[in-house]
């Protein structure tokens, strides 16, 4: 298997996601969602980015209605094993409400949202809940609860949604070619492409961008093409707006909403 690694030193400490009185990234997207596992810390800093981008909450929430219908095509198209990278504070309405009886494991480097993930699905047999980093791959496909719920004989279903923003362009293509190299034939990639617009980097973007670093993590959005470009070798299945994906009214998303940096957001499914 490739491997690939980060300097220890540019990952966030335990410490970063321990302290309630300074903003976290992770809780700030589950308010954004509508959840409860926030602070007001987090709370005062998403109504910063809010500020800069009013249209964040929709854009988080598209990427979770993505998820929940990803999760929902897959299982009926007979997957029955999900591995999610980066999967956040967990919630009643992720993956396995929509995939029953699949075998999931979920991930994060947030020791507190695994914390309480491995509270909640203590007592499921088919979920498991591990703390990793994606670059450090071996490290999360080889932990025992991977080994006992996926089967490498059977094609796996791997979420990377929000994970992308977070890492380089490098580390991005080492990633995908480390996942394809241990995925089985027929694995596939369901993930939400978090765009910008083409050579766009306006002043609202490098504000944004430094709220996001105020909050422990660095964030990048990518253009349409970068994207493509790093998830090679996966071949894409189906790309499309994630609003259009998700059966939403053509003026759903409007130019407000994707303001001078011209986000938008793709339903991507990739295949090996």
């Amino acid at each position: 298997m490739t491997t690939f690694d980060t300097n220890p030193t540019d990952l966030p400490t335990t410490s970063v996601f321990l302290n309630t009185s300074v903003p976290n990234m992770a809780r700030i997207i589950d308010y954004l969602s509508g959840g409860t596992a926030h602070f007001e810390a987090d709370r005062m800093a998403a109504g910063a980015m809010l500020q800069v981008i009013p249209s964040l909450g929709k854009w988080v929430r598209l990427r979770r209605a993505f998820i929940q219908e990803a999760a929902h095509q897959l299982h009926e198209a007979g997957f029955r094993q999900f591995i999610d990278f980066g999967s956040g504070m967990p919630a009643d309405d992720h993956i396995h409400a929509f995939a029953p009886q699949a075998h999931i494991v979920y991930s994060d480097l947030n020791p507190v949202a695994v914390s309480y993930g491995q509270s909640i699905f203590a007592d499921q047999d088919t979920i498991a809940y591990i703390r990793g980093d994606i670059r450090r791959l071996q490290d999360i496909v080889l932990a025992p609860e991977t080994r006992r719920l996926i089967n490498l004989e059977q094609p796996v279903a791997i979420g990377l949604n929000g994970l992308m923003g977070f890492l380089s362009e490098d580390d991005n293509q080492k990633m995908a070619h480390a996942l394809c190299e241990w995925a089985p034939d027929g694995s596939r990639v369901f993930t939400v492409l978090q765009t910008r617009g083409d050579n766009t980097r306006s002043e609202t973007y490098e504000h944004f961008r430094h709220l996001c670093r105020s909050a422990g993590f660095p964030i990048e959005l990518y253009t349409y093409a970068q994207h493509i470009e790093m998830m090679k070798p996966w071949k894409p299945v189906t790309i499309a707006p994630v609003a259009e994906f998700l059966g939403l009214p053509d003026d759903f998303i409007t130019p407000q909403d994707q303001t001078d940096i011209g986000v938008a957001f793709y339903a991507a499914f990739l295949e090996k």
